[in-house]
């Protein structure tokens, strides 16, 4: 995946045949005015957050998210109506404009796209993870041979993100066996079997990113470095 490096805020307006992916850090955190972009509520939940890495990170994903939707809804960002649905994920009320964020320690992702479901996750492992015990959990047997039950990272790390993605495309939140639903790109999948599709890409820090998706516009990964 190409990333394009950019100090501005995306237009959505006019990225509508697009599906696109943005990439930033936690250092946004610091050269935002969060109190002008954050609800009171919002603030309050972040500083709930123990780790400091996580917070930092959780403001600026929050805050990249909300200057966004503030640009396409010609609204402020802190007046921007954000909604969960049922399983926690948020969307924007009456709108065909669909997004999806995640965060790791450092970095986050975020993913737009009219008119289609849009699932998408970041992972950055740090090498404590205990991968096999991990892969018992949450993978089929074809994704466990695939990451050779874990000793694969990177392999480990692409079918993780994937079937992430896939719940968050479809809403569902955590299912109670993940072990029955299969991501694996090289077999007929649960991705393939919904009509969606995935792709998985290193980001710029060399976090490993998936998405999931319905629609067939091309793609835009952009780098906001601002």
């Amino acid at each position: 995946m190409k990333w394009v490096k950019s100090v501005k805020i995306p237009d959505l307006s006019h990225e509508r045949e697009s599906l696109v992916i943005i990439y930033a850090t936690d250092y946004q955190s610091k050269s935002l005015a969060l109190n002008e972009i954050l609800s009171p509520q919002e603030l309050a939940y972040s500083e709930r957050l123990r780790n400091e890495d996580q917070k930092r990170t959780w403001l600026s994903c929050r805050a990249t998210l909300r200057l966004i939707l503030g640009a396409y809804v010609n609204k402020k960002p802190i007046e921007v109506e954000l909604r969960k649905g049922r399983f926690g994920k948020l969307y924007l009320p009456e709108s065909n404009l669909f997004f999806n964020v995640s965060h790791s320690n450092n970095a986050f992702l975020l993913g737009f796209c009219f008119g289609g479901r849009i699932g998408i996750d970041i992972e950055e492992l740090n090498g404590a993870e205990d991968l096999p015990s991990m892969v018992k959990f949450a993978f089929s047997e074809i994704e466990a041979q695939y990451c050779r039950n874990g000793e694969n990272s990177e392999r480990f790390a692409e079918i993780w993100t994937s079937k992430e993605a896939l719940l968050k495309a479809v809403g569902v939140g955590m299912v109670d066996c993940l072990t029955l639903i299969t991501v694996s790109e090289n077999v007929q999948n649960d991705i393939s079997r919904l009509k969606l599709n995935q792709k998985s890409f290193l980001c710029p820090n060399k976090e490993t990113g998936s998405i999931v998706y319905r629609t067939n516009k091309p793609m835009k990964s952009i780098w906001v470095t601002y």
